[in-house]
């Protein structure tokens, strides 16, 4: 099997007419786009070749913003001490660009820093210029929230500011500064980042915890905000691989149970894609054998049940939602950033 081309075929099969990327087409609670999850999607797609894949994202990315715009005016508008994660803008939408309905933790910036870090890497110029205004209002909207506490990345903890979630906003802004030519305030979130959230020399999970999480590792990659030699993100590194990576796997954080706390494959690519840029391609090579041995004909799953934290969780996930989603079409995005890290393709 040509797990890259499976990979490429799986985001192929599973993006809507109207662009959006599912988040897993065989799990309950996955049936939505995601911004985070698509941006990421996106990236992959476009640096792998597939232009018109992720070019059909960013325009699906942009008409929700578009939709949007009253909404964030109006946050714009509002003091930040009556905004709370209820009111910032959803994190996943239906795969034709309405909003969903229920009660899903909604609240999360992180999704929309990462598709402006996406557009403008992997965006062409016409896109980009024909949403400048966008581009603009989005910017504005991340610079007035993101000292808003909210649900991290993993969707949980939604009375804390998270690191990694900074880093996504950061980079979101750095990459507006280049569209837009003017100072977005990426510079202060950083400052902020290294005044409060970081401990003996390496970075913290979030205001609330001490932990390290394994998307730390975005400061370094994919984001580039840290250079990967930094001291920071060298003891950060350290800290994930002592408390999180188990023969190939690397866990979310040290006390995650969601499905007992398995092993994340793309927490694992991205872990493999740092070894590739710091010169260890020994551990990369063993990372990417373990996410080829999960592999099976639906694809690869979102975790692998191994090692887990809390192994009786497992069971009352899967009574709840069902077996893990397979495939995980963010998996099949960080396992090609990977592929691509391996090749030595910029």
């Amino acid at each position: 099997m040509d797990f890259s081309e499976y990979s490429i075929q799986i985001i192929h099969t599973n993006q809507s007419p109207q662009g959006a990327y599912i988040a897993s087409p065989n799990f309950s609670q996955y049936g939505y786009c995601w911004f985070r999850d698509g941006s990421f999607i996106a990236a992959a797609m476009a640096r792998a070749g597939n232009m018109e894949s992720a070019e059909k994202f960013f325009r699906w990315g942009f008409q929700i913003i578009a939709g949007q715009k009253s909404r964030i005016e109006k946050l714009l508008a509002t003091s930040n001490d009556f905004i709370t994660h209820n009111d910032l803008l959803p994190t996943r939408y239906n795969l034709d660009g309405t909003l969903t309905s229920d009660d899903w933790p909604n609240g999360q910036s992180d999704g929309y820093g990462t598709f402006l870090w996406a557009v403008e890497k992997y965006a062409p110029q016409d896109l980009i210029d024909e949403n400048r205004g966008l581009i603009e209002l989005l910017s504005k909207y991340l610079i007035k929230v993101w000292r808003i506490p909210c649900y991290d990345v993993w969707e949980e903890n939604p009375g804390g500011i998270h690191t990694s979630t900074l880093f996504s906003i950061a980079a979101g802004l750095r990459a507006a500064e280049k569209i837009l030519h003017r100072e977005t305030g990426w510079i202060e979130i950083m400052s902020f980042i290294e005044k409060e959230l970081m401990e003996c020399n390496r970075l913290k999970k979030s205001t609330l915890s001490s932990d390290v999480d394994a998307s730390l590792i975005w400061g370094a990659v994919p984001f580039e905000l840290f250079p990967i030699d930094n001291p920071v993100m060298v003891n950060t590194v350290k800290s994930i691989e002592n408390r999180l990576y188990v023969n190939g796997g690397v866990k979310r954080y040290s006390t995650d149970t969601y499905f007992g706390g398995g092993s994340w494959i793309l927490l694992s690519a991205t872990l493999a894609q740092y070894y590739v840029r710091s010169g260890e391609l020994e551990k990369a090579k063993i990372i990417k054998k373990w996410i080829e041995s999960h592999f099976n004909d639906k694809g690869l799953p979102e975790q692998v049940p191994e090692y887990l934290i809390d192994s009786a969780k497992y069971p009352e996930w899967v009574e709840l939602w069902g077996e893990i989603a397979r495939p995980l079409l963010w998996s099949h995005a960080n396992y090609l950033e990977l592929l691509l890290d391996l090749e030595g393709k910029v």
